[in-house]
């Protein structure tokens, strides 16, 4: 598990930071049916996350409250300077063998855009939504392998590189 997690990491490292646009035209999204892990990243400082107004859309990730209760803990991945996008959340998207219909850039989407369905940072609903400090970018996986290993590639990548401070479980 260790190697395939490194190898994930690798390649996120060798990827463009990409950036969502306010007009709805996402730049890079994964491919339609794709699945794999996604990764959010930030300017934004702890404090101003700490902040945070949240959407008011149901299913809402509450971006103060996570933020105000992991700050100081010791394995939430921070900020090294003022300025660096840094990584705040990390999920997995593609459709399962339950039959859904979230693919990888689905969800990638839904984190930024302030919807009414499942649960998300709804980055556009916040007082956190100048997308000039917002960015992504991803992993994909083979099928059989993103559905065999999701969970645990992405709970083992935050074990070994450290937990977004967004990341509920």
């Amino acid at each position: 598990m260790l190697d395939r997690i490194v190898k994930i990491e690798n390649t996120r490292n060798a990827s463009k930071l990409l950036k969502y646009s306010s007009n709805g035209l996402e730049e890079g999204l994964p491919q339609k049916n794709s699945c794999g892990l996604y990764w959010i990243y930030t300017t934004y400082s702890i404090a101003e996350l700490c902040n945070a107004e949240i959407s008011s859309e149901e299913g809402v990730v509450n971006i103060a409250e996570l933020a105000s209760t992991r700050k100081d803990l010791k394995h939430i991945i921070k900020p090294k300077t003022d300025g660096e996008f840094w990584i705040v959340y990390n999920g997995i998207g593609g459709s399962s063998k339950g039959g859904s219909t979230y693919y990888l850039g689905s969800r990638i989407i839904q984190e930024f855009s302030d919807h009414k369905k499942t649960g998300s940072l709804k980055i556009l609903g916040s007082s956190l939504n100048d997308l000039e400090k917002w960015r992504y970018s991803y992993v994909i996986l083979d099928k059989d392998d993103y559905d065999t290993n999701k969970i645990n590639y992405e709970t083992g990548w935050r074990l070994q590189y450290g937990w977004p401070i967004l990341s509920k479980r």
